[in-house]
């Protein structure tokens, strides 16, 4: 059976590479950890894990990795004694780790391509006591072959859509199997808890969502005041924030932006791209859309003192706090479908109203909460600009919608102390 899984790689790479190359050459995506993915990691960067005890955690990019981040926090406060090995499948996974996780992680690397050889490679090199995934992605090889070495495979985080259940379900070979061999389902819901017992997995606990634990950072009202001024930001003016946008629905921001210009002329946009090699095609989509916008990465390069309509946020890990200014707050992946949606949460923390497509099928608990509280607000693009006319044109109703948004995200905490006892029974 792994060796026709093997098989299924070995002729998915003869399609994919030389798109892989492509985009690496294009975009630049793609060439950072070629050799990590190989299975090669450098005896200077394993030496802090070298003969200690060490758990492997693996969130595949910024979403999942700021999630696991208070349960990294909590580990380490626990177990001082053990490192922690943290992969991610993307470079903008790597560089929120870096930026957010350096003083709880001991060896970050990317993540292996899922063939035999390489996991053993890996495995040999780290020696895991135990190996950790978040949320959704399911690695047949590396789960595999964990438990052939009696090292538990636990899920933490675990959500599986409606999608990824039918996907599932249609290679009952490969799966079954491979949720049979989790030691260890931690879902987020009941629904998420069901469909991994109907898939195979034998231990599912429900544990929460572990983004509900994830609140940003507050700032200081001086460091607040100080990133205002540097983004030539006024405190309480009117902002949209629109994060982790995807392609296609720029466009539909842009144009609902442009339009509620005429009835608020001071009006800002901060417009946050979900992935960085997409910046510059954003940029050019305002710039053909006569758009007036500045790049955050330029700001302090053009030493201007008329501020732009919008802010390109063509940074990474800045998103979080940027949600503190939005009047109104949308979050990507959910106007066009393919995504399923992102963390919904993020403005919530700061009482923000929140705002979202219909396409959200990885974030419907968290949706469902959010609405079942009015703290937020599904939207089409055909209902777009009326929606957040409606929010701007109304502080009083928008100011209840934040505060809602606030208590609900902050009543679903409590994931990580349940999912910390659940891998501390397995150590």
């Amino acid at each position: 059976m792994y060796i026709l899984y093997d098989i299924f790689l070995y002729l998915a790479s003869l399609v994919f590479i030389p798109i892989f190359i492509v985009k690496m050459i294009k975009t630049g995506k793609y060439r950072a950890g070629n050799k990590e993915r190989l299975g090669f990691i450098s005896r200077k960067k394993l030496g802090p894990i070298t003969g200690n005890r060490t758990v492997w955690f693996n969130a595949v990019s910024v979403g999942e990795t700021k999630a696991v981040l208070p349960l990294l926090r909590a580990f380490r406060a626990q177990h001082p004694d053990i490192k922690i090995a943290f992969s991610t499948n993307t470079i903008t996974g790597q560089e929120v780790a870096r930026k957010e996780g350096r003083e709880l992680i001991d060896l970050l690397f990317y993540y292996p391509f899922d063939y035999s050889w390489v996991i053993k490679r890996v495995l040999n090199q780290l020696r895991p006591q135990a190996f950790i995934l978040v949320e959704k992605e399911l690695w047949p090889n590396t789960i595999r072959l964990t438990k052939e070495r009696n090292i538990p495979s636990i899920v933490v985080n675990g959500t599986i859509s409606d999608n990824s259940f039918k996907n599932y379900r249609k290679v009952p070979f490969i799966f079954k199997d491979t949720f049979a061999n989790i030691r260890a389902y931690c879902a987020q819901t009941e629904k998420d808890r069901r469909k991994a017992q109907a898939l195979g997995a034998s231990s599912v606990i429900l544990t929460g969502n572990l983004k509900f634990d994830s609140a940003p950072p507050k700032l200081s009202e001086a460091a607040q005041e100080a990133l205002a001024k540097e983004l030539f930001i006024k405190i309480g003016s009117d902002i949209i924030v629109a994060g982790s946008t995807h392609k296609g629905e720029e466009e539909l921001i842009l144009s609902s932006f442009a339009e509620l210009k005429k009835d608020f002329p001071s009006l800002r946009l901060i417009l946050a791209p979900r992935h960085p090699e997409r910046f510059d095609e954003v940029a050019a989509l305002m710039s053909s859309m006569q758009i007036d916008f500045i790049r955050r990465s330029r700001i302090n390069e053009t030493n201007s003192r008329s501020p732009a309509d919008v802010i390109l946020l063509d940074t990474i890990g800045e998103l979080g706090l940027i949600y503190s200014f939005a009047t109104v707050a949308f979050v990507g992946g959910s106007l066009v479908d393919g995504t399923g949606g992102h963390n919904l949460l993020e403005p919530a923390f700061f009482s923000r109203p929140v705002i979202y497509g219909i396409h959200i099928d990885s974030c419907i608990a968290m949706a469902e909460l959010l609405e079942k509280n009015n703290g937020a607000l599904r939207v089409t693009g055909a209902n777009l600009t009326k929606t957040l006319k409606d929010l701007l044109t109304d502080k009083d109703a928008r100011t209840k919608m934040g505060a809602a948004a606030c208590r609900a995200a902050i009543d679903g905490t409590g994931a990580t102390d349940k999912t910390l006892d659940v891998i501390n029974s397995l150590l």
